[in-house]
């Protein structure tokens, strides 16, 4: 029997968002690790994690699911993958507009077709099809910070991707969720939701829907990154860190390389990294403002948001 755990992140970058919405997030990211635990012990990791995303999909705290935030056109593309470290399985879905659990779709696309990747109208229609539940329209919330970023966007104030490296700090990117689990049978489990970045062109994918970029599971680790997409899909950190474990590193000096090379060549403030490997050990890296991160064991429990100086 292996050590059960479970580790979620709600995004990494600067949460410049009011108390009393990250007072929100923080407890709806524990609640969402509460949710995932109870199916860790009735099921199984990717159980756990498929779970435990649904419900921060379903918050309206992330940006996931319903949170998700709009591109420039003014409406919802979501991204999402799983991974089943034990079967070498992945199920993952790009710019989806129709469900409002794209995790769920993910995990029909691994365990009932033959594909890795379903993207845009032909995984909406598929979604349709298996009874998923529809996304409803952005909040009004979602829609004054689209304008607000807009007027930004045309006057000139900021060039949306002219610098990867300060977007974070501009918009004060948050909340793409993520989450990793260890169940009793020693099976390992990774999976990410995201909206995507504010503002992106339609059809922009990020690294929810890489495996090995977003996303990676094998028997020895499972890993699940967040911040700029870009970034991470040309990085690869999650088959990277894994590498590194197979080949006898540490959970901990694995992901602080990976980390440590990616700030080199694209700078601070664009990657989080939450992990845990194949003998329960959990472990979380960043080089952004923040990270939101909930863990939990057989033995301890903590939901916080990490900061990091400079």
């Amino acid at each position: 029997m292996s050590r059960p755990a479970i580790l979620l992140h709600g995004g990494a970058g600067t949460w410049k968002a009011p108390r009393k919405r990250i007072e929100k997030a923080l407890k709806d990211i524990e609640a969402a690790r509460e949710h995932g635990w109870r199916y860790l012990h009735t099921g199984s990791a990717l159980e756990a994690v498929v779970e435990a995303i649904s419900y921060m999909e379903d918050s309206g705290s992330f940006n996931a699911g319903i949170g998700s935030v709009l591109n420039i056109a003014k409406y919802r593309e979501m991204d999402a993958g799983l991974m089943d470290g034990a079967r070498l399985r992945v199920g993952a879905v790009a710019a989806v507009k129709y469900p409002k659990n794209p995790i769920r779709l993910a995990k029909i696309v691994l365990e009932k077709t033959d594909h890795v990747l379903l993207a845009g109208n032909g995984a909406d229609q598929l979604a349709e099809k298996m009874g998923l539940d529809r996304i409803n329209e952005p909040n009004d919330r979602l829609f004054k910070r689209y304008h607000e970023l807009l007027n930004k966007y045309w006057s000139g104030e900021w060039r949306i991707f002219a610098r990867n490296k300060n977007l974070l700090e501009k918009l004060g990117l948050t909340g793409t969720v993520g989450a990793v689990a260890l169940d009793n049978d020693g099976r390992l489990a990774a999976g990410v939701s995201t909206g995507g970045v504010w503002l992106k062109l339609p059809g922009r994918v990020g690294d929810s829907s890489i495996p090995g970029a977003g996303f990676y599971a094998d028997k020895y680790v499972a890993v699940a990154a967040t911040g700029i997409g870009e970034v991470i899909v040309q990085s690869l950190p999650g088959i990277r860190i894994a590498l590194l474990v197979s080949q006898g590193y540490s959970l901990k000096k694995s992901m602080d390389l990976v980390l440590d090379w990616i700030t080199s060549i694209w700078g601070k403030d664009n990657t989080g990294l939450i992990a845990i490997d194949h003998r329960g050990e959990y472990a979380i890296s960043f080089n952004t403002r923040h990270i939101m991160v909930s863990y939990k064991d057989l033995e301890a429990s903590f939901t916080e948001l990490l900061s990091r100086e400079g």
